[in-house]
């Protein structure tokens, strides 16, 4: 197919699979917004016209076309018949023809690895729409100059210090052992280092998400990773808020402080002190609210070319007004089949799969199930065979090196502050425990107050207290709501069962609808 498009009806033409519609709407309101002409099957594909010669005009008569790629897209024999058509009329990119979305971490295979696009997944929306703005405006004038002046060579970071032998650790480094065993999450550590990076003030991003996902073991990664880019690396728990003065202690020693003051005066002193470190990363580890944190931050005055970088992880909500927030879900498939093979190599692939998705793909529970598998000598199918029948029991059993927590005990914490703050959000968890891993539709509840007990029973009656509830569990990582309802990871609902057994917590009476 020959592609003319001197004579362009519409800028952008948005190539997509319906699995990704949400996607491309976004994308063509955004350009739209923004002054673009833009053509997109779920706008322009009216009834009565061919959608065969929709696509045929998108790809002829369009400036330019976004492909938003996804797993979906990639396997669409549609989506591959659009993007190679527009590639072949612009096959070394000089004309900036062809433009690429991920909206899902997927591969970019054959010819479409060397087309440089952008991620819109798993940032903000503000971060996506930045990225999607500087795409379009730099593919327009085939440049990315900045708005603003470099900094001048010598304030810049290779400059100013003695440089350090390649693989050396910080002077002053208080983190972890690293785990030889961390495997995959390639996209969140590239995420992380241009989050971080993003300016040369004091940044602050933070790591959120359920119990067992990884966070920890993803801020002590990337530290040994990036190890080299500061000259002070700290490792703060942030857990137990009370224990944070004797941490900031250490640190005072560690940069020659004089030893013996009060909290207030080491925390002023150890700020002041940073502001002469040509690069640092404070890492405050499982911190459960930012009031725990904000004071123990160095304040926001940093030197052109000199990061000060701070790495929060936690399972609450509400640290957006430190800075940027990632949240981190459970690995893929892929990533969850290298986890398992870590350390049971002999593990087939089709077992691998299935212990993968009966443990929801949570990177705690994987590598509990191959400690056990590895200690116990339990042929991975008879594994697999027991996770079926008896869940809840191997839950307990098989240690992480270096954690005290198993999936049975992982939660508890969570479910005893849920249930101090709101009694009735534990009563709610308790009874989803009990229903099918699937998004649980609200109104079952509401729509059956009678069938409940109380404090639950009054609350789903007043809508906004009923939100209320559900915020508290979805504030702990405990559940995600979306347009569907509720959803409860399988292994949070296990952990559920195990602490309430169904005949010691309050219960649905009766009906068809209340049960799973």
């Amino acid at each position: 197919m020959t592609i003319e498009s001197a004579s362009a009806d519409w800028d952008f033409f948005v190539s997509y699979t319906q699995a990704d519609r949400s996607w491309a709407e976004w994308i063509a309101w955004e350009l739209e917004e923004s002054g673009h002409r833009v053509l997109v099957q779920v706008w322009d594909f009216v009834p009565g016209t061919s959608w065969v010669q929709g696509m045929q005009n998108g790809v002829t008569r369009a400036e330019r076309m976004i492909a938003v790629l996804s797993q979906a897209y990639l396997s669409s024999v549609y989506g591959q018949a659009e993007w190679q058509a527009v590639w072949g009329s612009d096959p070394l990119g000089g004309e900036r023809k062809l433009l690429t979305v991920r909206v899902q971490d997927c591969e970019r295979p054959g010819l479409l690895g060397p087309v440089v696009g952008i991620d819109v997944f798993g940032v903000t929306e503000a971060k996506a729409r930045d990225r999607l703005r500087a795409m379009v405006a730099r593919a327009a004038t085939g440049r990315a100059k900045p708005g603003e002046g470099p900094l001048f060579p010598p304030s810049q970071r290779a400059i100013p210090h003695e440089a350090r032998f390649p693989g050396a650790l910080p002077k002053a480094w208080n983190v972890p052992a690293r785990n030889p065993n961390f495997t995959g999450r390639g996209f969140a550590l590239r995420a992380l280092a241009e989050e971080l990076a993003a300016a040369g003030t004091m940044t602050v991003t933070s790591v959120r998400g359920m119990g067992g996902v990884g966070k920890t073991q993803l801020a002590n990664e990337y530290a040994h990773r990036r190890a080299t880019n500061y000259d002070l690396v700290w490792w703060i728990a942030a857990e137990e808020p009370a224990l944070i003065a004797d941490q900031f202690a250490r640190l005072a020693a560690a940069m020659g402080l004089e030893p013996g003051q009060d909290a207030d005066t080491v925390r002023l002193e150890v700020h002041q002190r940073l502001r002469e470190v040509p690069g640092w990363l404070l890492i405050f580890d499982n911190a459960d609210t930012v009031d725990d944190i904000r004071g123990w931050l160095p304040p926001a005055l940093r030197a052109p070319g000199m990061p000060g970088h701070v790495l929060v992880t936690t399972r609450r909500d509400g640290f957006t007004v430190l800075g940027e927030v990632y949240d981190l879900d459970v690995v893929d498939k892929a990533e969850a089949l290298q986890i398992l093979r870590a350390r049971v190599p002999q593990i087939g692939e089709e077992v691998a799969g299935q212990v993968a998705e009966e443990l929801g793909r949570l990177p705690l529970a994987l590598e509990q199930a191959s400690a056990y598998i590895t200690r116990s000598q339990l042929p991975p199918s008879d594994y697999l065979q027991l996770l079926r029948t008896r869940a809840q029991e191997l839950y307990g059993r098989g240690r992480v090196a270096s954690r005290e927590e198993t999936v049975a005990t992982l939660w508890t914490l969570s479910f005893d502050r849920v249930g101090q703050e709101e009694p009735a959000a534990l009563q709610l968890l308790a009874i989803c425990a009990y229903l099918a891993p699937v998004p649980i539709p609200l109104d079952l509840f509401t729509a059956h107050p009678d069938q409940l007990s109380e404090p639950l029973a009054t609350k789903v009656t007043d809508p906004l207290a009923f939100t209320d509830v559900v915020a508290t569990i979805v504030d702990y990582s405990l559940a995600k709501r979306d347009v569907d309802g509720l959803l409860l990871h399988r292994l949070v609902q296990g952990a559920l069962r195990l602490r309430y057994p169904a005949e010691g917590h309050p219960q649905p009476t009766t009906g068809q609808n209340m049960t799973a």
